[in-house]
């Protein structure tokens, strides 16, 4: 063996030890699974997280598809609905024992609805105009 072919024969062992032997499990890699599309991180893709509405506010764009979380003292207390369930749904809070869900809405199809949180000790309520676009 030449003095260049050892020399790269080094290298490479060289940088694959630098790497912690990644290169060399990658490149030997089933990957484990059978479902050979990349995921959002492969990608590059975003995830968009919900719209949230505080306190106050009146009003939200969103595109169709969107989750909109209301930000509210109590979510146990609050009355959710809207007046146009073909554009928006709602979803009222709840507990599930471990953890406690604030009121929310999808938005479904492009349109204006006008979402009602009521507050059932208090009787206040907080009225959001969501526009949803496509």
């Amino acid at each position: 063996m030449s003095s260049i072919a050892r020399r790269g024969a080094a290298t490479a062992a060289a940088v694959v030890f630098a790497l912690g032997g990644t290169a060399l499990l990658t490149a030997c890699s089933s990957g484990g699974s059978s479902d050979p599309s990349p995921t959002a991180e492969q990608t590059g893709a975003q995830v968009i997280g919900p719209e949230i509405v505080e306190p106050g506010q009146t009003e939200v764009s969103v595109t169709v598809g969107r989750i909109v979380v209301f930000n509210v003292a109590d979510p146990m207390v609050e009355m959710i609905s809207t007046d146009n369930e073909a554009v928006v749904s709602v979803t009222p809070g709840k507990s599930d024992g471990s953890a406690v869900f604030n009121p929310g809405a999808e938005a479904l199809a492009p349109g204006t609805a006008v979402v009602t949180l009521t507050n059932m000790d208090t009787g206040a309520e907080q009225k959001v105009t969501i526009t949803v676009t496509e």
